[in-house]
């Protein structure tokens, strides 16, 4: 997804070659030879809404459940593909503010890269893009036109990696962060949560569940926030406010039907400022330019976006074998930006003086998308079948007006005064619209056979991308694909399962250049890796090795209006460690790549090729529990422009920790990310000739004091 400020390309998404599901013995003739006893012994469990709080599980480990990403009731740890799930707990001890925050912990993914960020969740998961989804549909359209999910209206935090569009069809080749959102409990729970931290931040927030009739069939829950905040960027606020209602119905014992409302408004300015490498990355005419400068216009630039949406969820037992899932959603949203940036580019005056650009843009998106399934859970002679039959459907519009950009004014980024803008420059325009239509339908089947795993899947999509000209011609682009994937994992008795899998991924592409339509990106992704885990010994361990290739990757091209293809291959491997002893609760990950562009063999853009991170928590009778944390963010390099992939950004260490007491129903804590306050310049755009592009910081020192009183 593009993080610079530019007009560029959007795209859509869909891919696809085919993969023969006849290894898994899955055939109509054997259904029909299911007997009596073997549908005694085959069930679909009841429809049920749980009362377990995600914050209660040992070590942080959740590979024992299933995760609904993978859209089959099968936990994460029998599944031969790799998926990371973090709950809540972490995202807590940590103090996530967001998701970007809550994937630090997390083995193959580079989380943050972009630094501190009013804007998106910024991740490359093993060295590439991912497709951000909440509650297994797409969130995220277009750029600079969304609120980003907030935290606190979700239970946990899903990554499936690698290519995925067998599961979704609009996938990107590093696969799907899914957020998982609260909903309803049948117990009567609660909590109040009040925080203060760094930058005047100060948020309040409440999460309340529990019945809403005496017999229990209807279940209210409620989870609100207001935050006003500033940034470590000088006027620029980071204010918010969340109210996400839902309700559930269960009508019988075999059905749950739920409805989730959210609206979210946040509002403040771009915290990304652009500034010139000379002063950040390389020294400058007056020294370093500060992590704080704001090269903008306090009484003119802002970014404000509102998305309002709801969610319609069914989930269906039909009988003992068989059941259907639903989820459908229709949003809206609107983002309206008022920026200013240093020029790409340019260098400081002596005197600190640097020119700037003035932009303005008006973005709404109006989404509609479902996903209806049959699942079942079958005994066939010795197999065990969990399968997943469905179709997908996304209708997506995302509109660009009051579009201008051009010349500012300048400014000296050592000492700014504000106020010098010449609003008669701005001349705005439209610009074109698009949209984006999708239907997919796959099966899946995960099938056991004794202690022998065969996973597979095929789908197929038919997708249409229209750009709506503003002269009133419209361009459509049809793409329509197969893809696939297959596992096989052995599960030994005492925990141990090895696995090996082959995955494909598909994205059509919107956009032109040089009087050409993009061609869709296509991907595969081959991996082999282990599962560990153990109840008793309270451990769980994955380790994988991918490889990873990618056709058509879009690139900048020489030209500031050109776009480029190329390819790009990513081989690498990661592993990740979560152990309980006692009272003492520890993670570790590591993560080493090598992300090259097929062509040129230079480093991939804004990627940490190694990554470690750890973390420990231990918790005291007394109530009192202290952790800490390290985390390693290897070099990365800016784009290449065609004279390599420069400049080298430097490695990083950090440093968390966090302090808490829990009496009674009141819990206290302290968390604090980058406790030394290292100023680090995180990434830099690239390199042309002797021109270094603009630059940008990491996230300095956040201290966050929580109180919560929970019910």
């Amino acid at each position: 997804m593009p993080f610079f400020p530019s007009d560029g390309h959007r795209r859509g998404s869909a891919r696809l070659p085919l993969i023969v599901l006849a290894a898994l013995g899955w055939t109509p003739e054997l259904i029909a030879q299911e007997t009596t006893s073997t549908q005694e012994t085959s069930r679909l469990a009841p429809v049920e809404v749980s009362d377990q709080a995600p914050a209660q599980e040992p070590a942080y480990i959740q590979a024992d459940k299933p995760a609904p990403t993978g859209k089959l009731d099968v936990p994460v740890a029998r599944q031969p593909f790799a998926i990371e799930v973090v709950g809540e707990s972490l995202m807590r001890d940590t103090g996530a503010k967001n998701i970007q925050d809550a994937l630090l912990y997390s083995p193959g993914v580079y989380s943050g890269g972009f630094g501190f960020d009013t804007r998106v969740d910024s991740a490359k998961v093993r060295g590439l893009d991912p497709s951000f989804y909440v509650d297994g549909l797409r969130y995220l359209y277009g750029s600079y036109n969304s609120v980003r999910p907030n935290i606190y209206a979700l239970e946990s935090i899903e990554v499936l990696k690698g290519p995925s569009s067998v599961l979704y069809g609009q996938a990107e080749l590093g696969g799907i962060i899914n957020g998982v959102s609260k909903l309803p409990k049948p117990t009567r729970q609660g909590e109040l949560w009040a925080q203060v931290g760094s930058y005047d931040r100060k948020q309040v927030a409440a999460d309340i569940t529990g019945p809403l009739s005496e017999d229990g069939k209807l279940l209210y829950r409620l989870v609100a926030l207001k935050r006003d905040s500033g940034t470590q960027v000088d006027h620029v606020d980071d204010d918010g406010f969340l109210f996400a209602p839902s309700i559930t119905w269960l009508p019988t014992d075999d059905t749950t039907i739920s409805l989730l409302m959210n609206s979210q408004e946040d509002t403040g300015a771009i915290s990304a400022q652009f500034l010139p490498a000379q002063g950040t990355l390389l020294p400058g005419p007056l020294g370093d330019i500060g992590s704080e400068t704001f090269v903008g216009e306090p009484d003119w630039d802002r970014y404000d976006r509102l998305r309002n949406e709801v969610t319609l969820f069914v989930d269906h037992r039909i009988d003992e074998q068989w059941g259907v899932a639903f989820t459908g959603r229709y949003s809206k949203s609107e983002a309206e930006t008022r920026e200013h940036w240093a020029a790409t580019g340019a260098a400081p005056a002596p005197d600190g003086t640097i020119n700037r650009v003035i932009y303005m843009d008006d973005k709404s998106t109006e989404v509609k998308n479902f996903d209806l399934r049959l699942k079942g859970n079958l005994l066939m002679g010795p197999t065990r079948h969990h399968l997943a039959i469905g179709v997908d459907r996304q209708d997506a519009l995302w509109k660009q007006d009051n579009t201008f950009r051009g010349a500012g004014t300048p400014i000296n980024v050592y000492d700014p005064v504000y106020g010098n803008v010449n609003y008669g420059v701005l001349d705005p325009e439209d610009k074109n619209d698009n949209q984006l239509k999708q239907t997919g339908v796959y099966l899946i089947d995960h099938v056991e056979i004794g202690r022998v795993a065969v996973s597979g899947a095929v789908r197929y999509d038919d997708t249409t991308s229209t750009t709506l000209g503003v002269n009133g011609v419209d361009t459509d682009k049809d793409d329509h694909a197969t893809t696939g994937r297959l596992g096989l994992m052995y599960n030994f008795d005492f925990g141990l399962s090895p696995y090996i899998s082959y995955s494909e991924s598909f994205t059509p592409n919107l956009g032109v250049s040089n009087g050409r339509t993009l061609d869709p990106t296509t991907g595969e992704q081959r991996e082999a890796g282990i599962k560990y885990l153990s109840e008793p010994l309270a451990l769980s361990v994955t380790a994988a090795w991918f490889d990873i290739e990618e056709t058509n990757r879009i690139i900048p091209g020489e030209d500031a209006q050109q776009l480029d293809q190329t390819g790009a291959t990513v081989d690498g491997w990661e592993i990740g460690a979560k152990k309980q002893f006692g009272n003492l609760s520890v993670l570790a990950n590591y993560t080493k790549l090598d992300a090259k562009q097929d062509t040129t063999g230079e480093r991939l853009p804004y990627v940490a090729e190694e990554v470690a991170s750890f973390w420990g928590k231990y918790e005291m009778e007394s109530g009192l529990r202290f952790g800490a944390g390290a985390r390693y963010l290897g070099s990365t390099v800016g784009n290449d422009y065609g004279k390599g992939a420069d400049p080298k950004v430097p490695s990083v260490t950090l440093y968390d920790a966090m302090i808490g007491y829990a009496t009674g129903p009141w819990d206290f804590s302290i968390t604090g990310k980058n406790l030394a306050d290292k100023e680090y310049v995180s990434w830099c755009r690239g390199q042309n000739g002797n021109v270094i592009y603009d630059c940008g910081y990491g996230e300095r020192r956040v201290i966050l004091g929580d109180v919560r009183y929970r019910f």
